[in-house]
């Protein structure tokens, strides 16, 4: 009698084991898939996301990159040559294959003073609502027609606004392209006559070895160019490239 009171009470111990296991493995399950709904990352799960800074550890510079696509921006161009040169510094320009079709002799300019060119797709859409195709053409069309003027191949691809979808990051991957962004945006292309917003944007930031800043050519970046650069080396870095702060097989 006393054995059978014992097994009974041993195997209402195993029995409310298993239901208290059964219990927390349900709420850990449920745990797992209610925040894997709600990640804002799913859709790139099977390609990279695109980089927001470089991926060089202690690099000692800060990449500089400057957007050429819409057309009207042109005119500013040369100056901001004028002052990379001046400053000796070279950047990353990123322009799309349709400004390049139009501006042969300014995009082989920059080539030849020693800046790189990223693409930047051949027109300037919401390439995150496009399909992975049309995604492809886009950047391959650009691909073509960049790389046929300066003859080297291209290593970085930035879509406009930053509008990246998951079949823009397959494209970009599958054409060996590194895709990015930035973490200072100067939102030069909204203050284009304020050059000291622009300026105090970009001291407020959290600037950091392998930082990527966004600029374009406008009138308020041709006069602020040379603050920019200062800044950046008052932090005791060194305004480059994107391929200064990445590592590029």
């Amino acid at each position: 009698m006393i054995m059978m009171v014992l097994n009974k009470n041993k195997l209402k111990k195993i029995i409310l084991s298993v239901i208290a296991a059964v219990v927390i493995l349900g709420g850990v399950v449920f745990a797992l898939n209610k925040n894997s709904s709600t990640s804002t990352f799913n859709l790139f799960d099977a390609a990279e996301l695109p980089y927001d800074r470089g991926t060089k550890e202690n690099s000692g510079y800060v990449a500089l990159t400057c957007n050429v696509d819409l057309g009207w921006e042109t005119e500013y161009v040369e100056s901001i040559l004028e002052t990379l040169k001046k400053e000796d510094v070279n950047i990353t320009f990123n322009v799309t294959g349709k400004w390049a079709e139009k501006n042969k002799d300014i995009l082989l300019k920059m080539k030849k003073e020693g800046h790189e060119i990223g693409n930047h797709g051949y027109k300037h859409l919401d390439y995150a609502k496009l399909s992975y195709d049309e995604n492809l053409e886009q950047i391959r069309t650009s691909k073509k027609i960049i790389e046929d003027v300066i003859e080297e191949n291209t290593k970085f691809f930035q879509a406009p606004a930053g509008s990246f979808g998951e079949g823009t990051i397959k494209a970009a991957k599958e054409l060996g392209y590194t895709s990015i962004k930035w973490d200072i945006d100067t939102i030069d292309w909204k203050y284009r006559e304020q050059p000291d917003v622009i300026i105090n944007r970009v001291k407020n930031k959290e600037m950091k070895d392998s930082s990527i800043i966004l600029m374009h050519p406008t009138n308020a970046t041709t006069k602020c160019l040379d603050d920019i650069i200062k800044i950046v080396r008052d932090k005791g870095l060194k305004p480059g490239k994107l391929s200064d702060v990445f590592i590029v097989e």
